[in-house]
């Protein structure tokens, strides 16, 4: 993202991601960080999340879930309860690696618009209440692979047959008119998407996966990228910023209003009543959360982007059992590192804000010692 800024003097949509996890939010403590390990587990208190979808593995995992739980405990009983059946289908377009990524996703979005516009009569007549949109974009060796999944609903009992046929006919259309491709796998149509328990579950998943599942033989999910590239592989590091750079301000996950016509929360202020009741009964009796605190400075420096290790992930891994002493005696060795580091390249080093006295952390490493 930095390196990005720099030869474009623009940032790229998500940027903050930087900062989640390790800026503290607008309204608490600025100068500490604070970790809470409770019934729920280990967590960051008042830290700021970015909420970024496309670019930070955390708050895209929490949409997932979200997402997921809203499908399977909100929508999916709902529609049964209105008579309501689903479909799933499947939009994509053709693609290559060494054309624009960005046109590639821009097309397939002018496609799907176009496409639902035409479609609007032959909604109505099966029977359709509205639609759920996911958007994917794996990248693979030909390049971005943006396509679309879209539950469809429908009344139960209706003919599919014929509204397959023809939305495949203006799928085609469609793509050809934005003046892109397609071949034979450009439509899918996938019936009795709730025809019992496990279709629901294969439904709640395949709509919510936001590329948080593994990836397939042909491609690599932009997590996986991410991870390549900080591992030292500058080819998935390109590809990164090429995908992130196609999808700027694009949805992963659009319901339109159909949840205020079934009468149902959105899924954006979802929440699984069912479980929150199982996380009361079980924290009941449960002891009060342990806090852990320590400098902010420490914090931003020990889960340093540029770091070669999971720097957040080892400080909360650290603090599982309540451990106070643990938690600073991993700080105090990533800041270290840190630090080290910087002073075998200082060319490449972070500002001066980062540069504290040498004997600044010995303070942690004598008090967890002793």
């Amino acid at each position: 993202m930095a390196g990005y800024y720099h030869r474009n003097g623009k940032n790229l949509r998500g940027s903050s991601v930087v900062g989640c996890g390790r800026w503290r939010a607008f309204g608490f403590d600025t100068t500490h960080a604070e970790i809470e390990v409770g019934p729920d587990g280990t967590k960051l208190h008042g830290h700021f999340k970015c909420g970024n979808v496309w670019t930070c593995d955390q708050c895209a995992r929490a949409r997932v879930s979200q997402a997921r739980s809203w499908i399977r405990a909100a929508l999916i009983p709902a529609l049964e309860s209105h008579g309501l059946g689903a479909a799933m289908m499947t939009f994509t377009m053709a693609h290559s690696y060494d054309g624009n990524w960005k046109d590639s996703i821009d097309l397939l979005h002018a496609a799907f618009k176009l496409f639902d516009k035409n479609m609007s009569r032959r909604y109505k007549a099966i029977g359709c209440m509205g639609k759920l949109k996911s958007l994917e974009a794996p990248v693979g060796v030909h390049g971005i692979h943006g396509h679309f999944h879209v539950l469809l609903t429908h009344r139960l009992g209706a003919d599919l047959t014929a509204f397959e046929a023809l939305a495949r006919v203006e799928w085609e259309k469609a793509v050809a008119q934005v003046g892109g491709k397609c071949n034979d796998h450009g439509f899918d149509l996938k019936l009795n998407a709730m025809a019992d328990y496990l279709a629901k579950q294969e439904l709640a998943h395949e709509m919510s996966n936001h590329d948080t599942k593994r990836a397939r033989k042909k491609g690599l999910l932009l997590g996986q990228l991410l991870d390549r590239a900080a591992r030292g592989d500058a080819k998935a590091s390109a590809e990164w910023l090429r995908a992130i750079e196609a999808l700027q301000g694009r949805s992963r996950f659009h319901a339109g209003d159909i949840a205020k016509k079934l009468g149902i929360s959105t899924c954006t202020a979802w929440e699984d009543e069912e479980r929150q009741a199982e996380r009361e009964i079980l924290s009941a009796d449960a002891p009060e959360p342990v806090r852990i605190t320590y400098p902010i400075r420490d914090h931003l420096t020990a889960t340093r982007p540029d770091s070669p290790r999971p720097g957040l992930a080892m400080v909360l891994r650290a603090a599982r059992n309540g451990d106070a002493a643990k938690v600073l005696q991993i700080v105090a060795a990533l800041c270290r590192e840190a630090r080290a580091r910087d002073r075998r390249t200082p060319n490449s080093a972070p500002p001066s804000f980062w540069d504290w006295p040498d004997d600044y952390f010995d303070q942690f490493t004598t008090s967890v010692t002793s």
